[in-house]
């Protein structure tokens, strides 16, 4: 008589699938997940109470105010108007002294940036940046 032998088969799972499935779940939740407010820095920024403009004279002073004009040396500029701003930055005096630039604290951070990256430009490389309270 002739046995009939069962061959046992392993069980085995097929991992490859689970880890593809697996995969396109982290990049579904990633893509879709919602960018909160702790990937923002809030930064509480210093108020001088030592800076008064009134008294603060200087050859070399740039004041920006909240409304866009510059004031260089009390030649007035509008921010928009960035040739005639850098022509009068160009003709100041840089003779190692340094300049003063001076922003109103509810001024764009922008502005102020714009004007430090033309001043770097005609090689003022010493300036002190104030803020006007109101």
């Amino acid at each position: 008589m002739k046995f009939i032998k069962e061959n046992k088969s392993s069980f085995s799972i097929e991992i490859t699938p689970l880890i593809d499935i697996v995969f396109l779940l982290v990049i579904f939740f990633v893509v879709t997940s919602k960018v909160g407010d702790s990937q923002f820095l809030s930064l509480d920024l210093p108020k001088t109470e030592s800076f008064q403009y009134e008294v603060v004279q200087s050859s070399n002073e740039i004041v920006i105010t909240n409304n866009g004009n510059i004031y260089v040396n009390n030649d007035v500029f509008n921010i928009n108007n960035i040739n005639d701003l850098e022509q009068a930055i160009f003709e100041l005096d840089n003779n190692g002294t340094s300049m003063i630039l001076s922003a109103e604290s509810d001024s764009l951070h922008l502005w102020v940036i714009t004007m430090m990256d033309i001043l770097n430009k005609y090689g003022f490389n010493e300036v002190q940046i104030r803020t006007i309270e109101k």
